[in-house]
């Protein structure tokens, strides 16, 4: 892979990027909470969008609504801020649609149910919450129970919708632990596993898997068997001999449609890399 061209500046960190759905567009997150719009055809910046914070938190996710959500309002995202707040942008106007704010909870994740329908964010206070997206009240949450699988011990840094059956949620984070939700006993984790260390935007499902991505030096990269949650295979992020500095992965994703690709990336090396995912 050939580097083409370099997005924004280093005047602030990174913390999350997302594509658009058709491609057009890349959202990131910055450490100074703006999130900045990149035109993937120019390589150039398009919008800007919550540069007014009192207090300067990192946003930690951004999520593009899908384009079959109910309603004529199209480049609409969801943010996560550090500070609590989960944002409603319409990217290419720059209008604020709706706030969220809880002072106690640090929002570290977002993501959209697949028909556009609801949301959910996680964070600091372990807990999953879902959300209708027309009345942005919430619906539901996820904190596990006595009547199952326990709920999550540490923070949540990455939860997600299964798209092939969207009434399961898979979520990660500190307490090295994925847990398997599902929406309509919202009380108890109906399912899960013990292992990888989720420490961004580290997992994701695709074909009956599960991909995880570990901020460790060694096993950064595992799949697992959705319905069995047995792991199938690690996949070695140093193809040779083990880098001096291994990197510690922050995110990975499968291919959109396919998911005959995994890329991953992280800190230490500061690669990002692209697998094989058959």
């Amino acid at each position: 892979m050939t580097h083409k061209y370099t997005l924004g500046d280093t005047s602030t960190p990174t913390f999350c990027v997302r594509y658009c759905w058709n491609d057009k567009y890349i959202a990131t997150g910055c450490g100074d909470g703006s999130i900045k719009i990149f035109n993937v055809f120019t390589g150039k910046q398009s919008y800007t969008l919550n540069t007014d914070l009192d207090e300067p938190m990192p946003t930690t996710q951004v999520r593009w609504r899908p384009l079959n959500a109910p309603g004529i309002t199209k480049n609409v995202i969801i943010a996560t801020n550090a500070n609590g707040t989960l944002y409603h942008y319409h990217t290419t106007s720059g209008k604020k649609l709706n706030q969220i704010y809880d002072p106690l909870n640090a929002l570290l994740t977002a993501d959209y149910k697949p028909d556009g329908l609801e949301f959910l964010t996680a964070g600091s206070d372990t807990v999953i919450r879902v959300y209708d997206e027309q009345t942005r009240q919430e619906k539901c949450k996820m904190d596990g129970g006595s009547n199952g699988e326990p709920g999550h011990s540490n923070r949540i840094f990455c939860a997600k919708w299964d798209k092939e059956n969207t009434n399961l949620v898979v979520s990660g984070g500190w307490d090295k632990s994925i847990k398997i939700w599902d929406i309509r006993t919202p009380q108890v984790s109906v399912r899960g596993f013990m292992g990888p260390y989720i420490c961004g935007d580290s997992i994701d499902i695709h074909d009956s898997f599960i991909l995880t991505g570990q901020n460790t030096p060694s096993n950064q990269l595992q799949m697992w068997d959705f319905g069995t949650q047995m792991p199938v295979t690690d996949i070695p992020f140093d193809e040779s001999l083990p880098s001096q500095k291994p990197c510690q992965v922050y995110c990975c994703q499968f291919q959109k449609e396919t998911g005959d690709l995994i890329i991953a990336g992280g800190s230490g090396s500061n690669e990002v890399k692209v697998f094989d995912g058959n």
